[in-house]
């Protein structure tokens, strides 16, 4: 997996209020031990201690697994594995031929990673940015850059290369329709159309 970047979305902004409740959270539990010793007399209370920093971590943990997916934070969960019907143009733009791969996209709230395979070849994401189109019916774009490797039985026809994808996805994250072009190896371009399989 590696970074990508959302458009709109302020990472550091999360990072600051991570740490403002992770102090809070800090210094709520030295206060709780402190009364609980206080009542017990257990003095077990406040010797264990919970740092800023061991709660931050924590946090930063949920928020990096699970928290991001909820809606109140606009970001879209495009996890899972997608069911691509793929068409090469040629240059006057009709089909020149089409092949059904899988699209898989593992996502978390800092990395992502693009997968998708054919069954000639292989495809890996190293970069990606993710922006919301304006509107009522505006879905998420998915801009990534790709190299791609033919299956060891494909070498002789196909070479490496590297390629740029741009994704647009419905606004319910069901459906989605691509463009991608090739370069340093194959100058190719076409067309894509995804539908959601299992998540």
């Amino acid at each position: 997996m590696h970074d990508y970047a959302i458009f709109g979305h302020d990472r550091a902004g999360i990072g600051r209020w991570l740490g403002l409740i992770a102090i809070l959270l800090a210094g709520g539990v030295a206060q709780l031990g402190s009364l609980l010793s206080s009542m017990t007399g257990w003095e077990a209370f406040t010797k264990g201690s919970v740092t800023v920093g061991v709660v931050y971590f924590g946090l930063h943990w949920l928020f990096n697994k699970w928290i991001w997916k909820v809606q109140f934070f606009n970001i879209p969960d495009l996890n899972g594995v997608w069911k691509v019907d793929g068409r090469t143009l040629d240059e006057e733009g009709n089909n020149k031929y089409e092949w059904p791969a899988e699209l898989d996209i593992e996502q978390n709230w800092k990395q992502i990673s693009i997968n998708i395979k054919t069954s000639k070849s292989q495809s890996e994401s190293y970069t990606a940015t993710l922006f919301k189109r304006s509107g009522v019916r505006g879905g998420w774009v998915l801009s990534y850059s790709y190299k791609n490797e033919p299956n060891l039985d494909q070498s002789h026809e196909l070479s490496s290369h590297k390629g740029f994808c741009e994704i647009e996805f419905d606004k319910a994250l069901n459906s989605a329709e691509g463009t991608y072009f090739n370069s340093g190896g194959r100058k190719t371009y076409g067309l894509m159309s995804l539908e959601r399989g299992q998540k």
